[in-house]
Parts: C-alpha cells; structure tokens; sequence
C-alpha cells in the first residue's frame, strides 16, 4: 500500500471517529424530535450521502497526496480540507450535542467559504481533484438552505 493511500484513509477515519464522538448517542431521536421541510432526505439517505462526502475527501486527499512535485500549494489544499472536515465533524456537536440549529446553521458559512477556496487551489494542482469536490461544492448550496429551514421551522415561537 502507498503512503498515499495509507494517509488518506487514516484522515477519513480520523474524521468518521470525531463525527461520531461529537454527535454522540441518540441521533434517531434527534431526527425524530425535529420538524424537516418536506424536501429534507430521510435519515438513511444522510448514510449515503456521509458515504458521498467521504468518497470526495478520500479522492481530494489521495489525488493530492500522490501528486510528484505539488509545490507550496499543497500544503495550502491540504489544510483548507483538514478544516472542512474538522468543521463538518464541530458540525455533529452543534446539531445532535448542544442542539443548537442556529449555530449548526452559523457554521455553514466558514465551511462553505473554506470549501470555496479549496476549488481553484484544486483547479491549480489537480484538475481531477477539483472535479471530485465540484459535485459537493454544489450540495453545500442544499444544504444551506436545509440548515436554514430546519433553524426556522424548529426555531421557538416569539412570545
């Protein structure tokens, strides 16, 4: 096996166990409790795309990670994913933790931004990288609004 391929699987588990021990138990009930707008997946559609999201970051991380000669940027790239997958695992403990969905919304904005800077740094040192991130970057649009909805439709009544 490659160091390539040994790292990258190793960040994608590392990442799994933080989402996991951030969102802790009772996740069913955490869906269960909460009001969903009808466009909303159903919560064995979330495995799939968990499933999808981690595929993106195994293929961006190995692409990168394989590269001969990737010059300063690589690091760069490297980082900005590290930070989008240590906030999507933050993510878990605003949503299913504290139960917060204004925050779980709030941290939407970093990530998307980070996301959107990792694109044409992609661009510049693997195109197929790039591509592999390009369907997510589109999903990160969905899930903006879903957050948004879910904050608004769970959100206490004003007095």
């Amino acid at each position: 096996m490659t160091s390539a391929l040994i790292y990258s699987i190793a960040a994608c588990a590392v990442s799994i166990v933080l989402e996991a021990l951030f969102a802790g138990t009772g996740i069913k009930g955490r869906f269960a409790e909460l009001r969903f707008p009808r466009y909303a997946p159903p919560l064995w559609l979330w495995a799939f795309i968990g499933l999808f999201y981690y595929v993106v970051c195994f293929a961006v991380i190995y692409r990168l990670l394989s590269l001969p000669d990737a010059g300063p940027l690589r690091p760069w790239a490297l980082l900005l994913l590290a930070s989008i997958m240590l906030i999507n695992a933050l993510w878990n403990y605003f949503f299913f933790r504290t139960r917060n969905l204004f925050h779980a919304f709030v941290i939407g904005f970093p990530y998307a931004l980070i996301a959107l800077l990792l694109f044409p740094l992609l661009l510049c040192l693997d195109r197929l990288a790039a591509f592999c991130l390009l369907p997510y970057l589109f999903y990160l649009i969905y899930a903006g609004a879903l957050g948004y909805h879910l904050w608004k439709l769970n959100s206490p009544a004003p007095s």
